[in-house]
């Protein structure tokens, strides 16, 4: 990797001191700032670019946790009253 030097006021060392952690390089802080720049611009993660769920497929899984907690619920019911009687 090249290295270059670059000259910034006082003021922006300060900024970019505070915002170290621990033995952070100075490299690693902008490019971390610049990761969290560029989910602040787009309103969202990388996980909305990849697709993972489309709409349909997020409905999908929606309907069936819908199904299965209806069916789960059913079947404590039917227990419960099974051990009260």
């Amino acid at each position: 990797m090249k290295l270059r030097t670059i000259t910034i006021s006082d003021h922006t060392y300060n900024i970019l001191n505070r915002r170290r952690h621990g033995t952070e390089r100075f490299d690693d802080i902008i490019m971390r700032m610049e990761g969290q720049l560029s989910r602040k611009k787009t309103g969202c993660d990388i996980m909305s670019f990849a697709g993972v769920l489309n709409d349909g497929m997020a409905e999908g899984i929606r309907n069936k946790v819908v199904e299965q907690r209806a069916k789960a619920n059913r079947a404590f019911l039917e227990q419960v009253k099974e051990q009260s009687t």
